[in-house]
């Protein structure tokens, strides 16, 4: 099973939104994904409608979701998901300063946690930086990651947050015209199914 996980020494970056839309998007367009959510406030799970106590459910577009909400029950978790036939698992991690080891390590910086990047290590084969909620990346960050997204604010986002539903849910992944935000979301999916696909 591949391991995607969304990841940062700091919290209120952005991850639970990010890792709730993924797993949306993921099990639409590319494998049967479902999503781990290990923080001890499992708000990616209740973004996607599931439970919130430690056990299997499942969540909006009939997504499993795995609600652990500790990073230490990560392979219990991932082994659920299996039975399940799920071929992708999204991991919503808590703050922390390193990673379990992952596939994919999605590294949700805000702009004013940028600075902590150097502090933050990600155990993963590949390591896509997702800047959310800038307008744009200089070349800074280019030896922490393999590849970098900056994902500008938007109040549809924040809209969308506050009342517990992924961003990604009013507008297929395919619509004609997309907002500057999910450009750029729909740019970090393509980075993130580059290595699922290999």
């Amino acid at each position: 099973m591949i391991r995607i996980g969304f990841a940062y020494i700091k919290g209120g970056t952005g991850k639970s939104t990010l890792a709730s839309s993924a797993v949306l998007y993921l099990n639409a367009a590319v494998a049967a994904a479902g999503l781990i959510d290990t923080a001890p406030i499992p708000v990616a799970s209740l973004m996607l409608a599931a439970g919130t106590q430690p056990g299997v459910y499942a969540g909006r577009e009939d997504v499993p979701v795995a609600v652990t909400r500790t990073p230490e029950s990560l392979d219990a978790a991932i082994r659920a998901l299996e039975k399940m036939k799920v071929s992708i698992a999204v991991v919503d991690l808590p703050p922390m300063p390193k990673t379990p080891r992952l596939d994919v390590a999605v590294v949700v910086a805000d702009g004013p946690g940028l600075e902590f990047l150097p502090e933050f290590k990600a155990d993963a084969a590949h390591v896509v930086l997702a800047a959310n909620m800038v307008d744009k990346l200089d070349g800074r960050y280019k030896n922490l990651a393999n590849s970098a997204v900056a994902l500008p604010y938007s109040s549809a986002v924040a809209k969308a947050y506050a009342k517990l539903t992924p961003a990604i849910l009013p507008h297929h992944p395919k619509a004609q015209t997309l907002g500057r935000w999910k450009k750029a979301f729909l740019q970090l999916m393509n980075k993130v199914a580059e290595h699922v696909k290999k």
